[in-house]
């Protein structure tokens, strides 16, 4: 597991890492308010990053539609008040439509604010109706390919311009989430989701479902039909407060945790997948053995 560590952040502001559990979801006036919500509107990413907790270098391209955003958010609003809604990804401007969704996130009236995480590397291309509809921005920065001294200002000045709260993440090293395989110990799969922070910091709506993790959905599409994931979700046609706070509170392991080592797992170093490795983790199915009977990971 990793040591809890402080981490100072851009604004000068500190935080812990793992960052602790909170189990606290009041329902007000008939939603459950949260700390927040996503979607990854692309698997897709223009890096490579071993260890991506999105799994984007091994995934095909996908984009999700502003009319299926919509009609996500509409569910979710019945029930889930989150405090920001994150458009995510992969590497979200990739997106042909990335200002239809966000318009499609204003105009539902989800959450108070609306932000965007990337990679940055994208950003100077980024029409300035994008920055209108935003109010936070992350930005994950990597030491390879890293952002330009003038790309970094140019992005500040955009932000202050535009009004958006930029929160700069460092990001050196990556959590080893990935197993070879699907684990059979339920008991150590049972503890890794009791601590694991993951299910409390990244909730996603996706395809009229809600998760209290991205993991679901990401190793479905990886390992493909055979190990359908969707049952790790909720409905949101039918769901009520009661029923998602069951969930939210709910000791029993996703099946996606048998294939995860959990958000506190050892870290390391950043680096970018060669294509080699790409080759063969996007050509064999992670599950099926190699010949020397080992699953390959994705790290």
């Amino acid at each position: 597991m990793t040591e809890p560590q402080t981490i100072v952040d851009s604004s000068g502001g500190t935080h812990r890492f793992p960052p602790p559990l909170e189990h606290d979801y009041p329902v007000i006036e008939g939603r459950i308010h949260t700390r927040s919500l996503e979607a990854h509107v692309v698997d897709h990413c223009n890096l490579t990053c071993a260890e991506c907790c999105s799994l984007s270098p091994l995934l095909p391209s996908r984009f999700t539609s502003p009319q299926d955003l919509a009609r996500d958010l509409e569910l979710a609003a019945r029930v889930l008040a989150p405090r920001v809604f994150k458009l995510v990804g992969g590497e979200p401007l990739l997106h042909p439509e990335l200002l239809e969704l966000l318009r499609v996130v204003r105009r539902s009236g989800i959450a108070p604010r609306v932000s965007l995480t990337t990679n940055g590397l994208l950003l100077t291309r980024m029409p300035d109706a994008c920055w209108e509809e935003l109010d936070a921005m992350t930005i994950s920065r990597y030491p390879r390919p890293s952002l330009s001294d003038a790309a970094v200002r140019a992005i500040e000045d955009k932000a202050q311009r535009f009004g958006v709260r930029l929160n700069w993440k460092q990001q050196d090293r990556f959590v080893t989430m990935s197993v070879p395989g699907r684990r059979d110990d339920e008991g150590e799969t049972a503890r890794i989701h009791a601590r694991c922070w993951i299910r409390e910091r990244c909730h996603l709506v996706y395809e009229g479902r809600f998760y209290t993790c991205t993991r679901p959905m990401h190793l479905g599409r990886w390992l493909g039909p055979a190990h359908d994931l969707r049952d790790d979700g909720v409905e949101l046609h039918d769901s009520t407060p009661r029923t998602l706070l069951a969930y939210l509170h709910r000791e029993l392991p996703l099946q996606a945790c048998a294939h995860c080592a959990g958000g506190d797992a050892p870290m390391v170093p950043h680096r970018l997948l060669s294509r080699e490795e790409l080759t063969v983790l996007r050509r064999r199915p992670p599950h099926l053995p190699d010949a020397e009977g080992t699953p390959p990971g994705p790290g």
